[in-house]
C-alpha cells in the first residue's frame, strides 16, 4: 500500500513538472548557422535535464534579435554585445529607439576578435591607415559587424570613406574569401575583419604571403569598451604562428544571451543554472562555446543583467 502510494505520488510529481514546463521563443541566427545550432543544442539540454523550460528556436540575426526581444516576439535571443548595448541605449542602428526591455543572461558564449593584418613591408599601423595618403585595405561588406566597427573607427579618427578615398585610399569590400584572395594577390596590403579564432581566411592567407597581426591601441580599446560595449582582450600568439610571435591586443565581440525584462526570474534562473551546471557539454553543442565561463559571464555588462540570472551568479559567488 505504501509502495503504491509512493509510485502514485512520484507519477503525479512528474506529470506536474511536465505540465508546468514553459515554452519560450528563442531567437537565433539563420537556420543551419552557428547560432541556430547553439540555440537548438541548449534547448535540447534543457529538455534532457528536465528543468521545465521548453525552447522553441526561431530564425533571427544579430541586428534583428534586439527588436524581437523588445517587441515580445522572443523571450531569449543570441546577440552581439555592441548591438545589444546600442539597442538598449537607442544608438547606432537603433538611433532614437531605445530598447528598454533588453537584458542579459551572460556572454562570451563564443568570441570574435578584431583582426588587423598588414602585409610584410607595408608600413602603416592601425592609427595611420585612416589618415594616410594612400592605403589599400580590405573590409567586409556594408551591413556586417566588421564594417560597422570599421566605420566607428573612421569616426574616432575623424574620417570616412569619402575623405579616405580623396587621399588616394582604396577600400576593397567583399566577403572573407574575396578579401583573402585580394590579399594573396597583392591587391590589398591591409585586412580589417572580425573573426573567431583561428579564422579560416587568415589561416589561408598565411600560406601565401608574409604578414603580421597588428595591435589595437589601448586608448581606443578602452574607449570602445566604454562607449560601445566591446570586450577587451588579445589574440593569443598560438592563433597564427606565421603572423605573430606574441599575444596581440585587440577588441572582442562577444555572443551574448539576451532576455526580455518581463521574463520571470525563475525561468531565467533555471536557464543559466542548467547552462552553468553543464559547461562541459557546451563544446559538444558547438566548438566555439568552449570559451564560455560562468565565473566571468557578466564581467562585462553591455546591458543590465536580469535579476533571475544575477540571483544565480550571487549564489555561486560570481557576483556581489
Amino acid at each position: 500500500m505504501r509502495l503504491g502510494a509512493l509510485i502514485l505520488a512520484a507519477s503525479m510529481v512528474a506529470s506536474a513538472a511536465t505540465a508546468a514546463a514553459q515554452t519560450v521563443d528563442w531567437a537565433a541566427g539563420q537556420s543551419g548557422g552557428g547560432w541556430f545550432t547553439m540555440s537548438a543544442g541548449l534547448g535540447k539540454l534543457m529538455e534532457e535535464r528536465g528543468v521545465g523550460v521548453t525552447v522553441k528556436v526561431i530564425a533571427g540575426g544579430a541586428t534583428a534579435n534586439p527588436d524581437k526581444i523588445q517587441q515580445g516576439q522572443a523571450q531569449f535571443a543570441l546577440g552581439v554585445d555592441i548591438l545589444a548595448k546600442a539597442a538598449r541605449e537607442g544608438t547606432l542602428l537603433y538611433k532614437d529607439k531605445p530598447h528598454d526591455k533588453i537584458m542579459m543572461v551572460g556572454q562570451s558564449f563564443s568570441d570574435s576578435y578584431l583582426h588587423f593584418i598588414r602585409a610584410k613591408g607595408a608600413p602603416l599601423s592601425l592609427e595611420q591607415i585612416f589618415t594616410a595618403k594612400e592605403v589599400h585595405i580590405g573590409v567586409p561588406k556594408a551591413g556586417t559587424s566588421d564594417e560597422l566597427t570599421f566605420r566607428l573607427m573612421q569616426e574616432y579618427y575623424g574620417t570616412n570613406d569619402e575623405k579616405m578615398k580623396a587621399r588616394g585610399a582604396v577600400i576593397f569590400q567583399g566577403d572573407y574569401n574575396e578579401l583573402a584572395s585580394a590579399f594573396k594577390k597583392g591587391q590589398i596590403d591591409y585586412v580589417f575583419v572580425i573573426l573567431g579564432i583561428p579564422g579560416a581566411m587568415v589561416q589561408d592567407m598565411q600560406q601565401s604571403r608574409e604578414a603580421e597581426v597588428q595591435p589595437v591601441p589601448d586608448q581606443l580599446r578602452q574607449l570602445f569598451a566604454e562607449k560601445y560595449g566591446f570586450s577587451v582582450g588579445a589574440i593569443p600568439k598560438t592563433a597564427y604562428p606565421k603572423y605573430q610571435t606574441r599575444d596581440v591586443p585587440s577588441l572582442i565581440m562577444a555572443t551574448t544571451l539576451l532576455v526580455g525584462a518581463t521574463v520571470s526570474d525563475d525561468i531565467v534562473y533555471r536557464v543559466i543554472k542548467t547552462i552553468c551546471d553543464n559547461v562541459n557539454v557546451l563544446p559538444r553543442i558547438h566548438p566555439s562555446m568552449d570559451v564560455f565561463d560562468c565565473k566571468t559571464a557578466i564581467k562585462t555588462q553591455p546591458v543590465p543583467v536580469h535579476p533571475g540570472a544575477l540571483k544565480f551568479y550571487k549564489e555561486k559567488g560570481f557576483a556581489s
